[in-house]
């Protein structure tokens, strides 16, 4: 299944407008096991994102590997 929609904000510097296309994978018993969302205009979002938004300092950022 596929949802194509419009996203959008001002909020913060500059700002997103684009389309988005999620993509629904269902696993054999009809249940959502993975989504993929992906952006018409990923350079503006990258954009964005990151004008707004900024990384934790290393190594927090990089998390833990799991054993």
């Amino acid at each position: 299944m596929v949802d194509i929609h419009r996203g959008y904000s001002t909020a913060g510097e500059g700002q997103v407008d684009t389309i988005w296309a999620l993509v629904w994978h269902f696993n054999g018993y009809g249940k959502v096991d993975r989504v993929i969302n992906l952006s018409g205009d990923q350079h503006q979002m990258d954009t964005f994102v990151w004008a707004n938004f900024a990384l934790k300092p290393l190594p927090d950022r990089l998390g833990a590997v799991p054993q």
